[in-house]
């Protein structure tokens, strides 16, 4: 019984406080209620002879107001700044459509040079005749290159001031083999470079030059000799001429012999590379020595009739791979 008396007691207690505590809030809310009923008169007074203004408003109607303007005036300010944000990305968003403009007539630039680079290149290759690297002359001698029908439409579309179909991706795509068209044009200029490279190695070492003016006495290959009065075979072309007429190397090369030999006089022999071996014989002098490094065209003796001899002549021989070749097949033309 006590138990239950006291439990109610204690709710009782309960209720009373939140009563109590809601009776006191109601006469707050009451004061402030009278509080915003309140006048609050506004005067305007002028310096003349207008009589003054007056205006009496609620305090309620004037925190209406100032809180209406508030927030009209953050959501104006909101709005705003939303609307100056779409419009400085818009600006933005065309100013980079204009620059990807001016980017893709460059590109266009690029390809109409590349494809010049290679008609040059096609050009060089035909005139060197590099066709185990690119067959070339396939269609004539015209070169062809440049972008293809749907790399200058996707140009022409971006060049025509339509800024709003302006397609990143094909700026890109366009960029991108660009850059191949340029990768392979250097590969290209490369393999020329080297071929052009190994060919003029190939010349500077290959005896195709005339070893001194004059008139064929004696071609390559079977000959009664005049000495001897027998047929023997000829390894050389003898070359006739006055005494101390210039004799010259005719390739680049470095002298291995230089010195009197048995039956051929004052002897010159230069080894030139690519297996490639000259030999000048019964010469009046030498102007070289062993280990010197010659060059195509330079003097190397002056022709004489040294060692077994019926007048003055260089015995010129041509060896390839140790063996005796035909000099007229390396020379380009006869010197008289």
């Amino acid at each position: 019984m006590y138990y239950i008396f006291y439990k109610n007691k204690r709710h009782i207690e309960i209720l009373l406080f939140l009563c109590y505590t809601f009776m006191t809030f109601m006469k707050k809310i009451k004061k402030l209620l009278r509080e915003l009923r309140s006048k609050v008169t506004i005067v305007f007074i002028h310096h003349g002879k207008v009589k003054p203004l007056k205006f009496n408003f609620s305090v309620l109607f004037l925190f209406v107001f100032l809180a209406g303007w508030t927030g009209m005036t953050l959501w104006a300010g909101f709005i705003s700044g939303k609307h100056i944000d779409y419009l400085t990305v818009k600006a933005d968003n065309k100013i980079m459509k204009v620059r990807m403009l001016f980017f893709a007539e460059q590109i266009k630039k690029s390809r109409d040079m590349l494809a010049q680079v290679k008609q040059n290149d096609d050009h060089i290759r035909s005139l060197l005749a590099m066709d185990s690297k690119r067959i070339i002359i396939e269609n004539g001698f015209g070169a062809a290159g440049g972008p293809t029908p749907v790399e200058s439409s996707a140009l022409s579309m971006l060049l025509s001031g339509k800024i709003d179909d302006v397609s990143y991706q094909e700026i890109s795509k366009q960029s991108i083999e660009l850059l191949e068209e340029y990768k392979a044009s250097i590969k290209s200029y490369s393999e020329v470079i080297n071929h052009i490279s190994t060919q003029r190695e190939l010349f500077r070492c290959t005896p195709s030059i005339w070893p001194c003016k004059g008139i064929i006495s004696s071609p390559y290959g079977v000959r009664f000799h005049p000495l001897h009065r027998t047929n023997f075979f000829h390894r050389a072309i003898d070359i006739a001429n006055k005494r101390n007429t210039p004799i010259v190397a005719t390739a680049d090369g470095v002298v291995v012999f230089s010195g009197w030999m048995s039956g051929y006089g004052n002897v010159i022999s230069i080894e030139h590379g690519k297996k490639y071996r000259t030999i000048y014989a019964h010469l009046e002098k030498s102007l070289v020595k062993k280990g010197e490094f010659v060059e195509k065209g330079q003097e190397i003796g002056k022709m004489g009739s040294s060692g077994r001899s019926t007048g003055p002549h260089v015995h010129y021989e041509l060896h390839l791979n140790n063996r005796p070749i035909n000099p007229m097949k390396y020379l380009s033309s006869y010197i008289n």
